[in-house]
């Protein structure tokens, strides 16, 4: 194959994953939205969730690759993942082992080997780039701080689903 034939097929690669990336993200901040543990408001746009966050996901990223490039980006992303993949796996441990049937050394092991490779990462790009993880550090740090009030504000109870999915508003 060519090397432009082959430059032409890897960004077109990158392009659907790009595409791919935002659209789950979207959908996950809706999901997220839905349960109430983040906030929603509409700028005073007319539609669904599911739309607002895609236009939020869009003006994030443009705003990331205004000030970072291909690779600080694609850090962030990977401490960001790695914390919330190792709190997901202790919030199941914690909360829904037993009633999911889920193996708690299995999960033990996953925040372990998420926790080396987090580790490792870190120490890796502490090495090569040390602001992006201070730059990395900041923003968790800021996000776990505005969920921490968010909650506190509007206390989710967990048996009260009524309201769940009662978000509506007009359209345009």
């Amino acid at each position: 194959m060519p090397q432009q034939d082959r430059q032409t097929v890897y960004e077109s690669v990158t392009q659907r994953i790009m595409i791919a990336s935002v659209f789950a993200v979207s959908r996950m901040l809706a999901m997220l939205t839905d349960m109430k543990l983040i906030p929603h408001s509409h700028f005073g746009m007319s539609g669904p969730i599911r739309e607002h966050t895609l236009v939020y996901t869009v003006v994030l990223a443009g705003f990331l690759t205004v000030f970072f490039d291909l690779s600080r980006i694609a850090s962030l992303g990977a401490f960001f993942y790695l914390v919330m993949d190792i709190i997901i796996h202790w919030g199941v441990y914690r909360n829904l082992k037993d009633e999911i049937g889920a193996s708690g050394w299995i999960m033990l092991t996953a925040i372990a080997l998420d926790a080396v490779v987090l580790s490792a990462f870190a120490t890796m790009k502490w090495q090569s780039d040390p602001s992006i993880v201070v730059i990395a550090l900041t923003m968790m740090t800021a996000v776990f701080a505005f969920e921490w009030f968010f909650l506190r504000q509007q206390p989710v109870r967990p048996n009260d689903s009524s309201k769940a999915n009662s978000h509506t508003h007009s359209q345009r």
